[in-house]
């Protein structure tokens, strides 16, 4: 399995050191920022907050880079529908299909704000251990009166770092059957419509199959949503409130610049 994609590196970096609250809490303010950037200097002010937390990771840049190969496919399908479907003056035309500027510069804004946040989100799972990241959001979601819906801030939690660490594991599982249906003598390249079957049906068993023995691990462990302890205690530090400090002061300008 491929380890560089969306999972944790250990380190001992700023943002390794940070409280797994401050992160998400800056992720998610980033996230905002991301959904509302529409110009270019905004996108180049959000790629420029990201090379420099990249930096402090001290993972690489080419490290996060690596998060996007796997969904290129959607990145160029989002640019596409946008260069296509979006009104405007045509530049270039074949038939009732047509590309405009606007939709090109439609297109690389939508395509550039998914592409930053997959980038933030590899920024926040490669330097958060996976059992900190559940107990950080345990903790900031647990005074919420989620009660009331029948579920726990516990519940939350565990379901948002099980999806996390699916996300790699999906990824290798697809790796490793592409490398055994190419050891069969499949072309995966001569007709890409034909293989999808043979893709599919062993990525489905091998997903219910990895769930199925998640539930087994947990039911044999006695896994219930409430009253659970952790060996890990959180505790905000100076850098942690600084960092908030920081990042609200960048959210903040960013808004008032938007006035």
């Amino acid at each position: 399995m491929n380890e560089l994609f969306f999972s944790y590196i250990p380190g001992t970096s700023f943002l390794h050191r940070l409280d797994p609250r401050t992160k998400l809490v800056s992720v998610m303010l980033f996230s905002i920022i991301v959904l509302r950037a529409s110009s270019f200097q905004d996108m180049v002010l959000l790629s420029s907050i990201f090379i420099i937390s990249a930096l402090l990771a001290q993972l690489g840049i080419r490290h996060h880079l690596n998060s996007l190969r796997p969904m290129l496919l959607f990145f160029i399908f989002i640019f596409s529908v946008q260069a296509i479907f979006s009104e405007g003056e045509r530049i270039f035309s074949m038939g009732p299909v047509g590309i405009s500027s606007e939709g090109l510069w439609k297109g690389g804004l939508v395509t550039s704000r998914f592409i930053l946040l997959v980038l933030f989100a590899s920024l926040l799972v490669s330097t958060t251990l996976p059992s900190l990241l559940t107990l950080g959001i345990e903790r900031m979601l647990r005074p919420l009166p989620l009660s009331l819906l029948g579920i726990s801030s516990y519940d939350i939690a565990i379901m948002m770092s099980i999806s996390m660490r699916f996300v790699p594991l999906l990824h290798g599982t697809l790796e490793q059957t592409a490398e055994a249906q190419v050891s069969r003598g499949m072309d995966l390249r001569h007709n890409p419509l034909k293989t999808i079957p043979s893709m599919a049906i062993p990525m489905i068993r091998n997903t219910l199959r990895m769930t199925e023995d998640l539930a087994m691990a947990m039911e044999s462990r006695c896994y219930q949503g409430i009253h659970r302890t952790s060996m890990f205690e959180l505790k905000m530090h100076k850098e942690d409130w600084l960092s908030l400090f920081i990042v609200a002061s960048i959210v903040t300008l960013f808004f008032y610049l938007q006035i």
